[in-house]
């Protein structure tokens, strides 16, 4: 019966996160993540100041908040199936729901969508910029279109794909580990002076645990453009080709197969803190992106979506069936 309570649980919270996202007025593990990594961020930069004392204190910090995150919600779900079974699905069902990000993520982008339908192009430009890191101030509706859906795309790996992977290996606490070091990196990861060495830490651990959710989720999005009847087989030769073509061994993965699936392009220059980067095209014969893209881009992201939880529920079987196997008699 647990295996069946553990299914019931991760199929609940993938339903309550598309019914209800993120609301703001409810509280979120995510937050209180946040709230400890800027605390002992603060904490480490009094502390150290060369580069190898600012490393090793970047590895302290996601080794307590990672470490710290997952004993808490093992604990906590250990105690609340003590006191009685009912506390202890409520748990597990809040837990799975707080790491998955689908329905949040389809809100801000159909947000995007609607200021644009709406030709008001500074509502999105601003809606945008609650997506990506980037300066969207000066963007044109091309760069707004591209920006939310690069954001889409690279978040069906970590908001969704990866989270139901570790809940499949781990249960809750695995996936609240996994978002733990996700939002480190999103906070401390990133190439600039201020944390090229505090946030490697972060950075590293965040590519090693989205190795392998990368992956799965170009080969998800190859999938779903197979049963949508899109261009897959453009999808499938965009993912060989680009899939290196990023700063991060994991980024590009999802990136490269949407963009060849949809037949769009994405990638090219973009503006940090008021520096110009530019990084490589993806599916460079693909045409510019347009807010005509929104509807099958957001459709194909959803398709993703539930091929993950599918395969996460078919993984969390094999997973539990394994487990209960008496190896030891």
């Amino acid at each position: 019966m647990g295996m069946w309570f553990d299914l019931g649980a991760l199929i609940l919270a993938f339903g309550l996160d598309l019914l209800l996202g993120d609301p703001r007025c409810l509280p979120h593990p995510v937050r209180a993540i946040g709230g400890a990594v800027l605390i002992l961020e603060r904490l480490a930069r009094r502390l150290f100041h060369s580069a190898s004392g600012l490393r090793f204190a970047g590895g302290v910090i996601v080794f307590l908040v990672a470490g710290g995150c997952a004993a808490a919600a093992f604990y906590a779900l250990k105690y609340a199936f003590y006191l009685h079974f009912l506390p202890g699905m409520l748990l597990s069902i809040y837990l799975y729901y707080a790491m998955i990000a689908a329905g949040d993520m389809l809100r801000h982008v159909r947000a995007v969508e609607a200021a644009l339908a709406g030709d008001n192009l500074p509502l999105a430009r601003e809606r945008a910029g609650l997506l990506v890191s980037r300066d969207t101030a000066g963007l044109d509706e091309e760069g707004v279109v591209r920006a939310a859906l690069e954001s889409l795309f690279e978040n069906a790996a970590d908001g969704v794909v990866a989270p139901l992977f570790y809940a499949a290996l781990g249960g809750p606490a695995l996936a609240v580990l996994y978002k733990a070091v996700n939002t480190m990196d999103s906070m401390l990861g990133y190439r600039t002076p201020r944390y090229f060495y505090l946030g490697w830490a972060a950075a590293r651990a965040d590519d090693l645990l989205s190795y392998i959710p990368a992956r799965l989720t170009a080969l998800l999005f190859i999938l779903a453009g197979v049963l949508g009847r899109l261009n897959w087989k453009q999808g499938w030769r965009t993912l060989l080709q680009d899939r290196m073509k990023h700063d991060s061994p994991n980024s590009a993965w999802p990136e490269a197969a949407a963009a060849g699936v949809l037949g769009i392009r994405l990638g090219g220059c973009d503006r940090y803190h008021g520096k110009e980067i530019s990084r490589p095209l993806l599916n460079s014969t693909g045409r510019p992106p347009c807010r005509r893209d929104f509807a099958p881009a957001l459709a194909l992201f959803k398709g993703v979506s539930l091929l993950a939880l599918l395969a996460a529920l078919v993984l969390m079987m094999m997973v539990l069936w394994w487990g209960a196997i008496p190896w030891f008699a």
